[in-house]
């Protein structure tokens, strides 16, 4: 049974993933803490979870890049400075999340803060709902906006990415959009080009972290199990980006990840 449900999980967080440019931890370490809570409660799991989030992350941003590319919605000036930005800020976020703070018993913390994550992308919905959504700049006009500030886009994203175990999309498709003023769909199809530049790296640094107690090869099992129906998934997510009203995913999406902050913290 956790075999199909993990499978299932690919399948949604691949969909989300490629459709909102998010990667697909918010739904996949949720998920996990949910499928494996109650059967396995060794206090290292939400950083096993990550570890293997991280790598189905790089591999279904890959399957929704192709759509992406194809409807020629990324924006390569802002990419090429996100991309190495986020780098270093992934380095130090995978460094941060071995802290004491958010190992062994204090591993509720790291769930706390993910929680409060998907707090803040469930708000952020619903105030662009209530808002909007306006056309934003042309990729020429991104072209010449300060490099600073796309950076500074690009390291609090590598950051949270390496903390969380996420794919840092759920902070930078909202930010691309309010600092940099970005359309939705090219902040969605940028921010997934990033998650695939980037992944890899934090993938490997922070599975190297786990230790030499089999939990690397639990992670790897993990990913290996989501990651088909994820990279499907994906493309399918980056096709649907273009279809369906975003006002509709959105509110889905909401949804989601309220129920999934009510489970990091504990509440469900």
């Amino acid at each position: 049974m956790e075999y199909v449900l993990l499978c299932v999980t690919g399948m949604v967080a691949g969909v989300l993933g490629g459709l909102l440019g998010i990667g697909g931890s918010v739904i996949m370490i949720p998920a996990m803490v949910w499928i494996f809570g109650s059967i396995v409660a060794r206090p290292e799991n939400v950083h096993q979870y990550q570890a293997a989030a991280m790598i189905v992350n790089f591999l279904l941003s890959g399957s929704a890049v192709i759509r992406h590319a194809q409807a020629k919605a990324i924006y390569p000036g802002v990419w090429k400075y996100l991309a190495p930005a986020a780098l270093v800020g992934m380095a130090l976020g995978v460094g941060a999340s071995r802290l004491a703070i958010f190992t062994g018993s204090n591993e509720r913390y790291m769930r706390m803060a993910f929680g409060a994550l998907l707090l803040y992308v469930a708000a952020y919905n619903i105030w662009k709902m209530r808002g909007g959504t306006s056309e934003g700049i042309s990729s020429e006009e991104a072209d010449r906006v300060a490099w600073p500030k796309k950076a500074g886009v690009g390291l609090p994203m590598g950051f949270a990415a390496g903390l969380l175990g996420i794919g840092g999309g759920s902070f930078a498709v909202p930010a691309m959009q309010l600092i940099l003023r970005l359309p939705l769909r090219n902040a969605i199809a940028t921010s997934s080009v990033t998650i695939l530049s980037v992944a890899w790296f934090g993938a490997i640094i922070k599975n190297a972290s786990l230790g030499q107690d089999g939990t690397v090869v639990r992670s790897l099992v993990l990913a290996g199990i989501l990651a088909p129906t994820a990279m499907i998934g994906g493309y399918i997510g980056g096709r649907l980006t273009y279809v369906l009203p975003l006002r509709i995913v959105r509110i889905a999406f909401i949804g989601l990840m309220l129920v999934a902050a009510v489970k990091m913290f504990g509440w469900l």
